[in-house]
């Protein structure tokens, strides 16, 4: 019998979707910013306005010209501050709740992060959430170089048309994956971009993540 649903697999962004991690990022952002001689970001929301993808687009709308440091250990030096404060961070609201109900509708469910491999294991691993997903995929290192191979290997490997999944995410990259992919995509507006910029894009945003399962 065919399924009911509209989507049977869910295609979940880690970084400011499942994890609330923008207040961290922005903080580490301001503290390296002053320890080079820049001003402070204004708050948040000008962090949020400047975000974008590639990630070495974001650090020169930041003010780095890589001039006396590169690209890579700037990056290398935030993942550090990152992965010593990331105890700090939780799961957005009704996040596990998510999961769970997504699960108990009989859709599946994967992980797909920019963010390191081995690092991922361990930052979904201190959350308890392994028993969500089919699988938890992350990049070769953490410097964020993009997710859309791994969301197109994942779909061929898995056998489910792209029209039946639904990317999940926070950011306009994420929103350009999915399209780029065919597959449906609910936008986070709670994440790393501002409500502004993601409106923009003409992506259906939610408020917050209990919302994903009605969607389904």
């Amino acid at each position: 019998m065919a399924s009911a649903r509209t989507f049977d697999l869910v295609i979940w962004d880690w970084n400011g979707t499942l994890l609330d991690d923008t207040v961290l990022c922005y903080c580490i952002a301001d503290e390296m910013r002053v320890e080079r001689g820049m001003q402070r970001m204004r708050g948040i929301e000008e962090y949020r306005a400047n975000f974008t993808f590639p990630v070495i687009e974001y650090y020169k709308t930041m003010g780095y010209t890589f001039e006396t440091e590169s690209f890579e250990d700037i990056s290398r030096q935030f993942v550090a501050r990152y992965a010593e404060h990331f105890p700090t961070c939780s799961l957005q609201p009704c996040a596990e709740e998510t999961l769970a109900a997504v699960l108990q509708c009989g859709a599946r469910q994967v992980l797909l992060s920019a963010t390191g491999q081995e690092k991922l294991n361990e930052q979904v691993a201190f959350f308890r959430l392994n028993r969500y997903f089919d699988r938890v995929i992350g990049g070769e290192n953490n410097l964020a170089h993009g997710k859309a191979g791994y969301a197109t290997d994942f779909l061929r490997e898995s056998g489910v048309e792209p029209a039946r999944a639904l990317f999940v995410g926070d950011t306009d990259h994420d929103f350009e994956i999915a399209s780029a992919i065919g597959c449906g995509s609910a936008l986070l507006v709670s994440g790393h971009q501002s409500r502004e910029h993601l409106a923009s894009l003409g992506a259906r945003l939610i408020e917050s993540l209990c919302e994903v399962p009605a969607l389904l």
